[in-house]
């Protein structure tokens, strides 16, 4: 019986801990500053729709949601993702509360949940997203975005804001500071459009969105595909680099020593 009570307790003890963090990320004055950004971005759509006219599907797909909105995607949507990441662990090392939570588990399982925590909070903040602009187009210009293109164009937004969520992750977990959480990623965020310029387009997410972001409006609106070896190792570590960069998180930050001065 004990052997059994056991897992029981371990089970909903993690169910538990998901839900704390879950709710504190959901309820939290960050959320809504992302929300208000996200709104900000939408209304400025709507105004562009009231000095273009839009006379078919195609205009719609190509024009309004693709180029103008999901291409977009460098500006706002990347500072949503700091905002968001930023004091997912560092926060715990402000307040002292770090050594009481990761002296009761290991520090794997909270990473874990942490990390599933920010990925449902960045789909609950696209779905809003996405569906407020849809709603809101469907009543300005009575038209709906074609369904494979929406959906793309969410995979894309969504692995995008995954991508530069883990590397703020990453940061925030290793250097346990909600200020250097903040202002890391941020020079980055600035200096990110001039690496490519200096020959150092690897080390730019934003070379990685764009030539992704290439790949698939040739594919959708020209029906091209262009595939090369650069490409290819663009595209892997487009949908595989957060997944390597929170797997390197994990393990740099298991091996530190995490106690607070």
């Amino acid at each position: 019986m004990k052997g059994e009570s056991k897992p029981q307790s371990s089970l909903f003890y993690d169910k538990h801990l998901f839900l704390f963090y879950l709710k504190k990320n959901i309820l939290s004055v960050k959320f809504i500053v992302c929300v208000i950004l996200l709104f900000i971005h939408i209304f400025q759509i709507l105004i562009l729709l009231e000095y273009i006219t839009i006379d078919n599907q195609r205009d719609l797909d190509e024009l309004i949601f693709w180029r103008d909105f999901i291409g977009s995607y460098s500006g706002m949507l990347p500072l949503i993702s700091v905002i968001i990441a930023a004091d997912i662990v560092s926060g715990e090392f402000s307040n002292k509360s770090a050594m009481i939570i990761y002296a009761t588990e290991s520090r794997y399982k909270i990473l874990t949940i942490k990390s599933l925590c920010l990925v449902i909070t960045i789909f609950i903040l696209m779905l809003f997203y996405f569906s407020a602009l849809i709603i809101m187009i469907f009543i300005t210009i009575d038209l709906l975005v074609s369904i494979h293109i929406f959906l793309t164009g969410f995979l894309f937004i969504f692995i995008g804001m995954i991508l530069h969520s883990s590397f703020t992750f990453m940061v925030s977990a290793l250097t346990r500071s909600i200020t250097l959480s903040f202002i890391f990623p941020f020079f980055y965020m600035i200096i990110d459009p001039l690496l490519e310029s200096f020959e150092l387009g690897l080390l730019s997410l934003g070379s990685y969105t764009f030539r992704v972001f290439d790949f698939f409006e040739y594919l959708i609106f020209f029906e091209s595909i262009n595939l090369n070896a650069v490409t290819i190792f663009f595209l892997i570590f487009f949908f595989g680099g957060s997944l390597l960069i929170i797997l390197l998180t994990f393990y740099i930050f298991n091996q530190r020593d995490i106690r607070i001065d």
